[in-house]
């Protein structure tokens, strides 16, 4: 029987990417930090601290801070681009800190708080050095989703690994882990929907016929009873997204024709057949909802008395409603939303730096043209990766999570190694036979691509002199303006609606 650990290797027929490494720091250079990074990745999913017997309370983050610093002691910095802040990802998320620290109140001790989140994004980007490991991390990414998504499985037939039997009974059956991050159903299933797609990419495209047949369907499976044991209506709208998208970007016309067409009719009519959509069609009556826009609104008024917003982790919504018994209760409610919360601790300054830093990972990977199946999966991971989060930040809360700062360093990670590539190529000297390269017929003020770009991805031809991008620009600033604008808007109609 073939053994697991092919899953974190290239699968067999597929071109191998260049090491991006010099040839004088080929072979196992940046190995342990590289198995520092996957340690780091497991223990963030599947958190043993929260439910083996003698961890509990006890920190890993430190830990891990101290081994991956050895490390890089003694094998030093092993990223392509040598140095901390190559990339326009890196000066995004040292100035997002940067605005955090200087806004946040004394009694947030947001300087050591979010310090340790914005190591592991940097070391994180140094140790995905080489188009392997970065293939690999992804991968790793996705089995981490998929066991989660066994633990719940397991623990609707008896075998409740994480103690998670007293959150699912009170949630009035929903399935949720005993795991901080999965520790209620919402979470849990916005969790483990983002591995459908990814095990589609990593178990089933272009993979063997053992990843066909056998894992990806076991795999599949466990995705979906979890999700269905879970009830969240998000997680359902989200996961079908996401399926939507991955067999429609980059596919030829009559496929994306199909696809959409199927999803307009067969796929909105199976949403309601989903356990709780019912009462979709009505949100006013949903109390859940309810509460939920009673928070999005008391965050609105905050954000709006202080542009800066209340502080990094501070602001927390109390609602005053009447229960079914007639007594007038007031309790906190979450706001159930990566980018409420953002707006009401940091403001709209925060949601625009909090955004620049996601569309860094976006400008960076969704323009890039492949030259290989290593680089086409991975590209395909990262989107995948990115786009789950950017959806399910309007219905649960994981803006200050280290998840963010994991998609990001993907996305750094990806850009070091196409600039990388792309530096090398045009330090080459051009052979006295090749013919002089044509012109760039894209006038100055013309919006980067990687498409007419020759040096950045120097597939055939001799490259041409460009601009790098690494550094944040106007294209960047724009961006992050225009995301920041949608989001006020969808914020501010969905108050006027509901």
């Amino acid at each position: 029987m073939p053994s697991l650990s092919s899953a974190f290797e290239p699968a067999a027929g597929i071109q191998p990417a260049e090491e991006e490494l010099t040839p004088e720091a080929l072979g196992d250079r940046g190995q342990w930090s590289y198995r520092v990074a996957l340690l780091f990745l497991a223990l963030y999913y599947i958190r043993p601290q929260d439910w083996v017997p003698g961890m509990a309370g006890f920190s890993v983050i430190r830990p891990v801070i101290f081994m991956w610093a050895a490390v890089k002691l003694a094998g030093g910095l092993t990223s392509p681009l040598r140095g901390f802040f190559r990339t326009p990802h890196d000066w995004a998320m040292l100035v997002f800190y940067g605005y955090v620290v200087w806004n946040a109140p004394p009694q947030a001790d947001a300087a050591m708080g979010m310090f340790s989140l914005v190591i592991f994004f940097y070391l994180t980007t140094q140790a995905l050095s080489s188009w392997d490991k970065l293939l690999g991390y992804a991968r790793m990414w996705t089995w981490m989703l998929i066991i989660v998504a066994l633990f719940g499985v397991l623990q609707t037939m008896g075998l409740d690994i994480t103690g998670g039997k007293d959150i699912t009974e009170y949630g009035l059956g929903r399935l949720a882990l005993g795991t901080w991050t999965c520790n209620n159903a919402n979470a849990l299933g916005h969790t483990v929907v983002a591995a459908l797609p990814l095990s589609y990419l990593m178990l089933f495209w272009r993979s063997s016929a053992f990843s066909r047949v056998v894992l990806f369907p076991i795999a599949v499976a466990l995705i979906v009873i979890c999700a269905w044991e879970t009830q969240s209506k998000g997680s359902f709208l989200v996961g079908a997204g996401l399926l939507v998208l991955i067999f429609v970007v980059g596919r030829p016309k009559w496929m994306q024709i199909l696809v959409l067409s199927l999803a307009m009719t067969a796929g909105v009519g199976s949403l309601s057949f989903m356990p709780r959509m019912e009462n979709m069609g009505d949100l006013r009556t949903d109390e859940g909802v309810l509460g939920r826009i009673m928070a999005w609104e008391n965050a609105y008024r905050a954000m709006q008395r202080n542009e800066t917003g209340a502080g990094w982790r501070q602001f927390e919504s109390w609602i005053t409603f009447i229960d079914e018994g007639g007594r007038l209760v007031t309790e906190s409610k979450s706001t159930h939303s990566s980018y409420v919360q953002v707006g009401a601790d940091l403001g709209k300054p925060g949601i625009y730096l909090w955004l620049l830093v996601l569309l860094c990972t976006f400008r960076g990977v969704a323009f890039y043209k492949p030259e290989n199946d290593v680089q086409e999966r991975c590209r395909r991971a990262i989107l995948l990766i990115l786009i789950g989060y950017l959806a399910s930040g309007w219905m649960i809360n994981r803006e200050y999570h280290t998840e963010y700062y994991l998609v990001a360093a993907l996305g750094a990670a990806f850009h070091r190694l196409t600039t990388a590539a792309a530096m090398r190529a045009a330090s080459r000297p051009a052979s006295a036979t090749e013919e002089k390269p044509e012109e760039n017929p894209a006038p100055p003020w013309a919006l980067p691509s990687y498409d007419k770009v020759d040096w950045i991805n120097p597939v055939t031809g001799p490259p041409v002199t460009r601009k790098l991008w690494t550094r944040l620009d106007w294209v960047d600033f724009v961006a992050a303006a225009m995301g920041t604008w949608i989001v006020l808007y969808i914020w501010e109609a969905v108050r006027a609606i509901i």
